[in-house]
């Protein structure tokens, strides 16, 4: 009987040694050839985006759009895309103090024209001729040039044909399901 056991023994042990080497994976050799020209990671584009005239849709709330007299009429509060991605308008808060009380107005994007160039401000009113304001009585010094900016990932500001009356008369913008 113990011899038994013990040929019952050696064979399941043998038969569990088997199948613990069938299921270890050999280890691969080195491949000498070159990796595949092709790989996941070359079908991605380039992460560094900036200065490559690409905009980041989140950064477009907020910037300002102005009208045809170059006076401010709103800013933009929603960028509206298709299903393919598209930029197809942007809405545009219009009228009411501090965001209470305005409304959106839809704008087709192509309808903005679009800037990387702050809004030159107004010329200063000239100064009197008797220097009156002038308590040096020399010459006032020339405004300070601005530094070169980076490029940036959004546009300084948006300009559109209608002004700020014909925004306020248009109607505002519904969202289905909300």
């Amino acid at each position: 009987m113990l011899r038994s056991q013990l040929v019952f023994a050696s064979v399941g042990f043998s038969l569990l040694t088997a199948a613990a080497i069938a299921q270890t994976n050999a280890p691969t050799p080195p491949s000498s050839a070159a990796p595949s020209p092709t790989t996941q990671s070359d079908k991605l584009p380039d992460n560094h985006l900036a200065g490559q005239g690409k905009w980041r849709t989140s950064k477009l709330i907020g910037v300002d759009i102005y009208g045809p007299d170059d006076k401010k009429v709103g800013d933009v509060t929603e960028v509206i895309v298709d299903k393919t991605g598209k930029v197809e308008m942007v809405t545009v808060g219009v009228g009411g103090f501090l965001g209470i009380g305005s409304k959106d107005v839809a704008i087709p994007f192509e309808q903005v024209s679009w800037s990387d160039q702050p809004v030159a401000p107004p010329a200063p009113a000239p100064a009197p001729a008797g220097g009156a304001g002038n308590a040096g009585g020399g010459m006032a010094a020339p405004p300070a040039a601005s530094a070169p900016r980076a490029p940036a990932m959004y546009p300084d500001h948006g300009k559109i044909s209608l002004t700020k009356e014909q925004l306020k008369a248009a109607p505002a913008v519904t969202y289905s399901g909300s």
